[in-house]
């Protein structure tokens, strides 16, 4: 009776056995794997739009600089020359000798009362007495020396409410051939942002020309015109010529119309 159940419990651990092996040598099981979401693309970035700053238009203002046709014109007696806008009229009339003086005086005016050219003789001094005079200038003027075409100037510029006055005084040792020496003055307004500009240039053509070159200098002749008596003597005077608000010059030459 032994034998019978020592193989029945042979059988039950034999059993238990193959069941443990081949639980342990089964194939295990699969965690089935989760497909990973693509990571979507960024969106683009939406831009940002920045309204420009808004100013008020500007108004621009455009000035236009009238150049006139310019014409040479000459004085065969005094030896100068110079080149002047076609439609001016220049005309030249002596000048009434101040008191105690000595050689003649000429007055050619370019624009009456703004810009003129006083032509006199060397024989007494009065290139001095104009240096004096454009000193007195208030604000005193600024002085300089330029050469133009051969001409050693005695320059000087004063400006004082809204205008300019600028003077050119030729010193005796340039005077030309016949003793000639010449004082070109101007007044230019500065609202008019050109005048002084274009009154330099005529300036920058004043020139002395020998007496047998008269007949062959290209340009017409200056107008030579007589004082009319009602205009004679000191009105008509190196030394008071006046303008408003000019003074009497020395009894020696001047210019009366030349004071700022």
């Amino acid at each position: 009776m032994k034998y019978p159940a020592t193989a029945l419990m042979l059988l039950m651990v034999m059993g238990i056995f193959f069941t443990g092996c081949m639980q342990s040598s089964g194939t295990p099981p699969v965690t089935p794997v989760v497909p990973i979401s693509p990571v979507p693309a960024p969106e683009p970035a939406t831009p940002v739009v920045t309204a420009a700053a808004t100013t008020a238009p500007r108004q621009v203002v455009t000035v236009i600089h009238q150049v006139s046709q310019i014409k040479d014109i000459k004085d065969s007696e005094l030896l100068f020359t110079l080149q002047v806008p076609e439609e001016w009229s220049v005309s030249t009339h002596r000048l009434v000798n101040p008191d105690s003086s000595e050689g003649l005086m000429y007055q050619t005016d370019l624009v009456k009362d703004k810009f003129f050219i006083h032509t006199y003789t060397i024989s007494r001094s009065w290139d001095q007495n104009y240096r004096d005079q454009f000193r007195l200038w208030s604000p005193p003027p600024a002085e300089t020396t330029v050469i133009i075409n051969g001409i050693t100037f005695d320059r000087f510029e004063s400006a004082t409410d809204g205008t300019i006055n600028v003077s050119y005084v030729a010193r005796k040792t340039s005077a030309n051939e016949r003793g000639y020496a010449s004082v070109l003055f101007f007044t230019a307004n500065t609202s008019n942002r050109f005048e002084k500009e274009d009154y330099e240039k005529i300036v920058s053509s004043f020139r002395y020309f020998e007496g047998t070159s008269a007949s062959i200098m290209p340009g017409g002749e200056i107008e030579r015109i007589a004082v009319p008596e009602e205009e004679s003597g000191s009105v008509r005077s190196a030394a008071g010529s006046g303008s408003p608000g000019s003074s009497g010059g020395s009894s020696s030459g001047g210019c009366s119309r030349c004071h700022g």
